[in-house]
């Protein structure tokens, strides 16, 4: 009872310590530029931390623990991915990003081809970021279950409601600053407290090995469809994320995004394969835990002494707070964006553009929060996110920047054939199959080259230019 009260007490003060900024990011967001993108002002060794922070959440923490608890070493691969797709962003595409001084997905898809284009792919990417959201909150409501013995239906409210909180009030300053010191409290409990104190407790790396079967320290145990779907999901997934692009418009220049997200790939890979180690750690700990996704936090409160199992979980709770805190607002952005101010209210001013993101953060957060409770696991609806997002708009996005010959019709006929198809795939397959993904983006492949090939094709204007004048506008004549 007295560790629970001391480690709660910990976490409790963080807690506080999150809403404490949020208050100070409302005091200090002066325009919508400061709410949305941080004044696009961040330099290198901040922009690295806080972009890892954002990748590595509930699904890569709880979620990556709980792979590797039920199959080893080979349970690193989600997060492998997504560290090699933010890593591909950094190779591909992030100098022209930062040049073009975007706000969301939808505004760059509506200079490339129209600005229906422009709403319907928002509208995508947003129901990607909530579902983000939802997984995180779900996860953090996992641990405080685990810390506090309270029903999880009453933890994921609480979590949802800070989360809520601190980010509708000071947007992505806040944001920025919550991350920052989110990455160090999740690098410090991972790298420098858990792996080591729990490698100690089975006799180390070759006491692990004595333990568990040889299967576990096999790269491919999960399976080779497995490692293939999740290199669809997430590694193509996190490459066109609302939440990872607007990190990127966040970047103080483009050297500073291609630096930046080629450093955070390398981070996360060695975080995923530290995270599957510690699920490998629990399996020898808790053999039979019927929920894999509790394997950390049980592994956390019985070794570790009472007041760093505190910080520890903490760390795990800033992992999850950070990738919620970054999609809340990405969505709310994507909404106000290109809903609000391209279709409701074309001249509004930048303070009530404001205030309508600030509105929609809490309301969609608190149907985040209701959807976290329904839903009750991390990897179901991270995969739900992923299918709409990757299998409907990432053919015509990538086609934006590689491909002149695509015009607004193949695009928009792309997304919206291919997320019908995809939502009616995870109706007749199930959120466990494979094929929704697939089959989303084989059909928005053949309708985006088809449709493009025979409409108009797009002049020279249409294609190089959106990309020459965001250019420009970083190096006036």
């Amino acid at each position: 009872m007295v560790n629970t009260l001391i480690d709660g007490s910990i976490v409790a003060l963080y807690f506080l310590a999150m809403v404490g900024v949020g208050y100070w990011g409302y005091q200090r967001s002066e325009s919508l530029e400061d709410y949305f993108v941080a004044g696009r002002n961040i330099p290198l060794w901040m922009y690295v931390p806080v972009m890892s922070a954002i990748i590595l959440g509930g699904a890569s923490t709880i979620g990556g623990g709980g792979l590797g608890y039920d199959h080893g070493i080979s349970g690193a691969w989600l997060v492998v991915w997504l560290g090699l797709g933010v890593a591909a962003i950094g190779f591909l595409i992030s100098t022209d990003l930062a040049n073009l001084e975007a706000y969301t997905i939808g505004d760059v898809l509506e200079r490339r081809f129209d600005k229906y284009s422009g709403t319907v792919g928002a509208a995508i990417a947003g129901v990607y970021a909530l579902a983000i959201a939802i997984t995180q909150i779900i996860a953090i409501g996992t641990t405080l279950n685990a810390l506090f013995g309270v029903d999880i239906t009453t933890m994921i409210v609480a979590a949802g409601t800070i989360v809520v909180l601190y980010t509708s009030m000071g947007g992505m300053l806040s944001v920025t600053i919550t991350d920052f010191v989110q990455w160090i409290i999740m690098t410090v409990g991972v790298f420098l407290l858990a792996l080591p104190l729990g490698l100690m407790e089975v006799g180390g790396v070759s006491g692990l090995g004595a333990e568990l079967d040889p299967s576990y320290f096999s790269p491919t145990g999960i399976g080779l469809s497995t490692v293939v779907s999740y290199f669809l999901l997430y590694c193509l997934g996190i490459m066109i994320g609302q939440d990872i692009w607007q990190r990127v418009f966040t970047a103080d220049s483009p050297e500073t995004a291609r630096i930046g997200n080629i450093a955070t790939g390398v981070y996360a890979v060695v975080y995923g394969i530290a995270t599957a180690v510690l699920g490998m750690i629990a399996l020898v700990l808790f053999p039979a835990l019927e929920n894999p996704d509790m394997a950390l936090p049980m592994m956390v409160l019985e070794i570790v002494p009472v007041g760093l199992s505190g910080l520890i979980l903490a760390g795990f709770i800033s992992a999850m707070m950070s990738t919620a805190d970054s999609a809340l607002l990405a969505s709310s952005t994507l909404f106000t964006n290109d809903v609000y101010r391209r279709f409701i209210n074309p001249d509004a001013s930048d303070n009530r553009s404001t205030q309508i993101s600030r509105l929609l953060i809490l309301v969609l957060g608190a149907g985040a929060t209701a959807t976290a409770v329904w839903i009750g696991d991390v990897i179901a609806a991270l995969t739900l996110a992923y299918n709409l997002l990757v299998g409907a708009i990432f053919v015509p996005i990538l086609g934006a920047f590689f491909w002149k010959r695509a015009t607004w019709q193949g695009a928009l006929s792309s997304i919206v054939v291919s997320n019908a198809v995809v939502v009616a795939s995870m109706i007749l397959y199930g959120f466990g199959s494979d094929r929704p993904i697939v089959v989303g983006l084989a059909t928005s492949l053949v309708v985006f080259v088809t449709v493009s090939l025979v409409t108009a094709t797009p002049s020279r204007s249409d294609t190089d230019q959106w990309l020459e004048s965001g250019e420009e506008s970083k190096h006036p004549e």
